[in-house]
């Protein structure tokens, strides 16, 4: 009785196997030939593949949804917002003050943008890459 329902979930088992072996096979192909489309400089499409593959990739697609707004690297900063994030590095960084660079790193704050903005509100120490800014 036990031997029957091992030997039926063993079957069982070694189909599920079957199905997802051919699975991967298809997508490893549809991978290939994407592959081999860039390499030639033609486009693929999913439509040239035939039978189950071409059902297996299409219902395993999923849409490309680009970033939110607020996710992009470069989206614009306001002067007060980056004068913020860069008063809370600076200030952290003590006496001993903190490179223009580090800071922008640190703040999330574009080097360049930061670069005018240092000037204006900060006590700028040194000259070329050992210029150093702490709080006025």
């Amino acid at each position: 009785m036990k031997s029957d329902l091992l030997d039926r979930r063993i079957a069982d088992l070694e189909q599920e196997l079957v199905k997802l072996r051919q699975r991967k096979v298809a997508q490893l192909r549809d991978e290939l030939s994407q592959l081999e489309a860039n390499i030639n400089g033609t486009r693929s499409s999913k439509s040239s593949s035939k039978g189950w593959a071409a059902d297996l990739m299409l219902s395993s697609s999923e849409p490309f949804q680009p970033a939110a707004t607020s996710e992009r690297q470069g989206r614009h900063q306001s002067d007060d917002e980056v004068l913020e994030r860069l008063a809370k590095v600076v200030a952290a960084a003590g006496s001993e003050g903190i490179s223009a660079r580090a800071a922008a790193l640190k703040a999330g704050v574009v080097y360049l943008r930061a670069i005018p903005v240092m000037a204006e509100s900060f006590t700028r120490t040194g000259k070329g890459k050992w210029t150093r800014y702490t709080i006025k």
